[in-house]
């Protein structure tokens, strides 16, 4: 085989493991998450009940059903290379009446489907998450505003420039924004979107409800890490410039990183929670008239830890790739990271042209070899 076939082989290969990846990810999120949404939505805003849960039924089993049209759409303009993003009112209106549905509805899905999902939701806190609910649907519905605005407005302007977006939002700015908005819509919402979407096809009755509770959470946590990836990806290329950075880690560091920071999840974000849950009642200022109080206290405590604990991974991976740059910077010219990788993966440099070394000099970080 030749070089050429094996490069198109590879190139094939990533093409089809990336469609893959997306597309699995776009039938639990917006197929079984459109179906969802609505599903949810129309519960927590007291449209559902007893007298018209078929009503509802039907017509989140149709927006599932639209979804998955949509899906296919999607998928075959994937394979074929097309590009819709050309700005017209009928475009306008496709991408907006699916993020009303997706992004709207359900945000307030995700966090009423997850919280029951979680075993939050019980009788007595029923009406505590149904206002929470609320809440972040006209959050997300002022989101929504102001992305038809940014839509508009970018898609006018930028005309070919595609960092037109970068030069005029600051790039943590965008960071929080993005993130804060995944962890609802991918993160909750992949759970409440099977917890929601297996009610709504009558998978999910009382003999099964702890199954596709397991199966909710499941999927839930393979989202979670998905969203871990991500973050990770987004603040490289923030620090970097550069959107797909060859990190190496040798198996000590992935030993070491496991090590580390499994004891730091116990410690330092469930011991955190733990911490106030336990000292409140210590204190005598956890009552049974202040319990669900002190939860609330003791999870928002977790959640600003578990924060902490993801910016100490992301702090470690991007050292090592200072240590990356720092090593190869005067061979490849500073934050040059496309020579880096060139270099990482076996190509030697010379006046412009690239040839590959089947003997390169290993890269040592912290005392470990890559070769």
């Amino acid at each position: 085989m030749t070089e050429n076939n094996k490069n198109g082989t590879t190139s094939t290969r990533t093409n089809h493991q990336r469609m893959v990846q997306i597309f699995l990810a776009r039938l639990v999120l917006e197929v079984f998450g459109g179906g969802g949404a609505i599903w949810g939505f129309s519960e927590v805003i007291t449209f559902r009940n007893p007298s018209t849960q078929e009503v509802w039924r039907r017509n989140a089993q149709i927006v599932g059903a639209i979804f998955f049209i949509r899906f296919l759409l999607q998928m075959l303009d994937f394979v074929q290379h097309k590009n819709r993003d050309t700005f017209s009112p009928i475009r306008l209106i496709q991408v907006f009446l699916a993020k009303i549905v997706l992004e709207v509805f359900g945000a307030a899905g995700a966090i009423w489907g997850f919280s029951e999902a979680l075993t939050l939701r019980v009788a007595k806190t029923n009406e505590f998450y149904r206002w929470f609910a609320v809440v972040v649907g006209v959050i997300f519905f002022i989101r929504y505003l102001l992305q038809i605005s940014d839509f508009v407005r970018i898609t006018m302007k930028k005309k070919n420039d595609e960092s037109y977006e970068e030069k005029y939002v600051p790039c943590w700015t965008r960071f929080y924004q993005i993130f804060a908005a995944k962890l609802v819509l991918e993160v909750f919402g992949a759970a409440g979107a099977i917890w929601g979407f297996s009610e709504v096809l009558t998978l999910r009755r009382a003999s099964t409800q702890e199954e596709w509770r397991f199966r909710a959470l499941t999927v839930g946590a393979l989202f979670f890490i998905r969203y871990g990836l991500q973050m990770k990806d987004y603040i490289i290329k923030i620090r970097f410039g550069k959107e797909a950075l060859l990190l190496p880690l040798t198996n000590e560091q992935w030993i070491r990183l496991i090590q580390v920071y499994s004891a730091k999840l116990v410690l330092e974000v469930f011991g955190g929670g733990g911490a106030v849950w336990g000292f409140s009642e210590v204190v005598t200022f956890r009552t049974k008239e202040t319990q669900e109080f002190w939860r609330c206290i003791a999870a928002a405590t977790g959640f600003i830890f578990f924060c902490r604990f993801n910016c100490q991974i992301m702090d470690f991976l991007c050292d090592i790739v200072e240590q990356q740059q720092e090593q190869y910077g005067n061979l490849m010219g500073d934050n040059n990271m496309d020579g880096l990788a060139l270099v990482l993966a076996g190509e030697v440099v010379e006046n412009g042209q690239t040839t590959k070394n089947n003997e390169t000099t290993p890269l040592m970080i912290n005392g470990a070899t890559y070769s």
